[in-house]
């Protein structure tokens, strides 16, 4: 009676086992750009500059929020990391204000919070702040 409970054990384990390897973030596709890995399925978010330059943005495949951007003779910066921890897609919005060098660039995480750096005039960004409802303040 024993072997049967563990043999039954086992095999509840390996079925637990096999749908959370399904879930993991090591079963995503990678892909390559710009020298930078990010994960296939959330593809590459790009926001026009207003001098013509570029800012792109990924989820690499730490699931972190990568980016980096042309300066105006096309040339590209390197990957810098800007943390954050998402689960799927980088969104780039305009938020309330009339400077067009001003931005946000956000994600829903596995809870569906709503979580967004804001950039300033200058490029410099806010730290990641979590938003009781999307695109407010």
């Amino acid at each position: 009676m024993l072997v049967g409970k563990f043999k039954a054990a086992v095999v509840a384990a390996a079925a637990l086992a096999s749908v959370a390897v399904v879930a993991t973030p090591a079963q995503a596709s990678y892909c390559s750009h710009g020298g930078g890995v990010y994960i296939c399925e959330y593809g590459v978010t790009t926001y026009p500059l207003p001098n013509g330059t570029k800012q792109e943005f990924v989820v690499g495949s730490d699931r972190a929020v990568w980016t980096r951007w042309s300066d105006s003779d096309g040339v590209w910066s390197r990957w810098i990391s800007m943390g954050g921890k998402t689960p799927g897609k980088i969104y780039v919005k305009d938020y309330e204000t009339s400077d067009p060098w001003t931005f946000r660039v956000y994600y829903f995480d596995e809870k569906a919070e709503y979580w967004a750096r804001n950039r300033d005039h200058d490029g410099n960004w806010s730290a990641w702040r979590r938003y009781d409802l999307p695109l407010n303040g």
